[in-house]
Protein backbone atom coordinates (compact mmCIF):
# COMPACT_ATOMS: atom_id res chain seq x y z
CA UNK A 1 0.00 0.00 0.00
CA UNK A 2 2.63 2.15 0.58
CA UNK A 3 4.31 1.59 -2.39
CA UNK A 4 1.47 2.09 -4.05
CA UNK A 5 0.47 5.88 -2.62
CA UNK A 6 4.33 6.92 -3.61
CA UNK A 7 4.01 5.86 -7.21
CA UNK A 8 0.11 7.29 -7.28
CA UNK A 9 1.69 10.88 -5.60
CA UNK A 10 4.14 10.98 -8.58
CA UNK A 11 2.06 9.79 -11.49
CA UNK A 12 -0.42 12.91 -10.26
CA UNK A 13 2.39 15.63 -9.68
CA UNK A 14 3.70 14.52 -13.06
CA UNK A 15 0.63 14.55 -15.29
CA UNK A 16 -0.43 17.97 -13.42
CA UNK A 17 3.02 19.41 -14.06
CA UNK A 18 3.18 18.17 -18.15
CA UNK A 19 0.60 20.18 -18.68
CA UNK A 20 2.42 23.26 -17.32
CA UNK A 21 5.32 24.52 -19.72
CA UNK A 22 8.81 22.97 -20.77
CA UNK A 23 10.20 19.79 -19.75
CA UNK A 24 14.12 19.11 -18.71
CA UNK A 25 15.68 16.18 -15.88
CA UNK A 26 18.55 15.51 -14.36
CA UNK A 27 20.09 13.89 -11.41
CA UNK A 28 21.24 15.05 -8.08
CA UNK A 29 23.17 13.79 -5.40
CA UNK A 30 23.86 15.21 -2.18
CA UNK A 31 23.81 14.97 1.89
CA UNK A 32 20.96 14.20 4.40
CA UNK A 33 21.55 15.37 8.02
CA UNK A 34 18.92 15.27 11.01
CA UNK A 35 19.73 14.64 14.44
CA UNK A 36 20.30 10.87 14.34
CA UNK A 37 20.41 10.19 10.41
CA UNK A 38 23.45 11.16 8.31
CA UNK A 39 23.13 9.65 4.99
CA UNK A 40 24.31 10.69 1.32
CA UNK A 41 21.32 10.83 -1.42
CA UNK A 42 21.34 10.28 -5.09
CA UNK A 43 18.11 10.54 -7.38
CA UNK A 44 16.49 12.34 -10.12
CA UNK A 45 14.34 15.36 -10.75
CA UNK A 46 12.15 16.81 -13.53
CA UNK A 47 11.75 20.42 -14.11
CA UNK A 48 8.27 21.96 -15.29
CA UNK A 49 9.11 25.43 -16.16
CA UNK A 50 7.39 28.91 -16.85
CA UNK A 51 4.06 27.83 -15.40
CA UNK A 52 4.04 31.63 -15.19
CA UNK A 53 6.68 33.49 -15.51
CA UNK A 54 9.39 32.71 -13.51
CA UNK A 55 7.46 29.88 -11.80
CA UNK A 56 8.54 25.95 -12.00
CA UNK A 57 7.48 22.68 -10.55
CA UNK A 58 10.56 20.96 -10.02
CA UNK A 59 8.98 17.29 -8.30
CA UNK A 60 12.66 15.29 -7.21
CA UNK A 61 12.91 11.89 -5.99
CA UNK A 62 15.80 10.75 -3.81
CA UNK A 63 17.43 7.82 -2.07
CA UNK A 64 19.42 8.34 1.27
CA UNK A 65 21.70 5.31 2.22
CA UNK A 66 24.07 5.13 5.33
CA UNK A 67 22.47 5.38 8.51
CA UNK A 68 19.38 3.70 7.52
CA UNK A 69 16.91 4.23 4.05
CA UNK A 70 15.36 7.22 3.50
CA UNK A 71 12.91 7.80 -0.13
CA UNK A 72 11.51 10.90 -0.42
CA UNK A 73 9.30 12.59 -3.15
CA UNK A 74 9.63 16.53 -3.18
CA UNK A 75 7.06 18.51 -4.44
CA UNK A 76 8.50 21.69 -5.17
CA UNK A 77 7.05 24.88 -6.46
CA UNK A 78 9.94 27.44 -6.72
CA UNK A 79 10.50 31.01 -8.09
CA UNK A 80 13.43 32.09 -10.27
CA UNK A 81 14.53 34.86 -8.97
CA UNK A 82 16.35 36.39 -12.68
CA UNK A 83 15.82 40.11 -11.46
CA UNK A 84 18.66 39.12 -9.00
CA UNK A 85 20.93 37.43 -11.54
CA UNK A 86 23.06 37.64 -14.36
CA UNK A 87 23.58 34.97 -17.37
CA UNK A 88 24.83 32.29 -16.45
CA UNK A 89 24.23 32.61 -12.95
CA UNK A 90 20.56 31.94 -11.61
CA UNK A 91 18.88 31.74 -7.80
CA UNK A 92 15.96 30.61 -7.03
CA UNK A 93 13.52 29.66 -3.91
CA UNK A 94 10.41 28.19 -3.11
CA UNK A 95 9.34 24.83 -1.13
CA UNK A 96 6.96 22.38 -0.96
CA UNK A 97 4.96 18.62 0.24
CA UNK A 98 7.41 15.91 0.83
CA UNK A 99 6.29 12.24 1.17
CA UNK A 100 9.11 10.27 3.05
CA UNK A 101 9.12 6.63 3.92
CA UNK A 102 12.22 5.40 6.54
CA UNK A 103 13.81 2.04 7.26
CA UNK A 104 16.06 0.91 9.48
CA UNK A 105 17.25 -2.24 11.45
CA UNK A 106 13.17 -3.14 11.01
CA UNK A 107 11.92 0.20 12.00
CA UNK A 108 9.93 1.85 9.46
CA UNK A 109 7.40 5.31 9.01
CA UNK A 110 5.74 7.46 6.81
CA UNK A 111 5.34 11.00 6.62
CA UNK A 112 4.20 13.45 4.76
CA UNK A 113 5.63 17.14 5.48
CA UNK A 114 7.12 20.27 4.29
CA UNK A 115 10.40 21.73 2.67
CA UNK A 116 11.69 25.19 2.26
CA UNK A 117 14.63 24.93 -0.43
CA UNK A 118 17.19 27.56 -1.79
CA UNK A 119 19.10 27.01 -4.61
CA UNK A 120 21.71 28.83 -7.52
CA UNK A 121 22.08 27.60 -10.93
CA UNK A 122 25.04 28.29 -13.51
CA UNK A 123 24.72 27.38 -17.04
CA UNK A 124 27.16 25.44 -18.53
CA UNK A 125 25.59 25.75 -22.46
CA UNK A 126 22.04 25.98 -23.94
CA UNK A 127 20.76 22.72 -22.68
CA UNK A 128 23.13 21.99 -19.18
CA UNK A 129 22.87 23.50 -16.17
CA UNK A 130 24.19 22.93 -12.95
CA UNK A 131 22.83 23.49 -9.11
CA UNK A 132 23.26 23.57 -5.80
CA UNK A 133 20.52 23.21 -3.33
CA UNK A 134 19.80 23.82 0.62
CA UNK A 135 16.37 22.49 1.57
CA UNK A 136 15.58 22.59 5.40
CA UNK A 137 12.63 20.35 6.66
CA UNK A 138 9.95 21.80 8.32
CA UNK A 139 8.21 19.00 10.97
CA UNK A 140 8.58 15.28 9.95
CA UNK A 141 11.10 16.21 7.08
CA UNK A 142 14.80 15.60 7.74
CA UNK A 143 16.64 18.98 8.81
CA UNK A 144 19.27 20.11 6.79
CA UNK A 145 19.81 18.63 2.63
CA UNK A 146 22.52 19.97 0.47
CA UNK A 147 22.24 18.49 -2.85
CA UNK A 148 24.39 19.26 -6.49
CA UNK A 149 22.90 17.64 -9.94
CA UNK A 150 22.68 19.09 -13.40
CA UNK A 151 19.44 19.35 -15.68
CA UNK A 152 19.49 18.90 -19.28
CA UNK A 153 16.64 21.18 -20.69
Amino acid sequence: MKKATVILAVLVLSATSVLAGDLAFGPRLGYTDSGNLSQIHFGGHAEFRNLTTNLHIIPSVELGTGDGTLLAINGDLVYEFTELASDPWGFYGGGGPVLSYFEKDGFDSTDFALNLVAGVTRTLNSNRHLFGELRVGLEDAPDLKLTVGMTFR
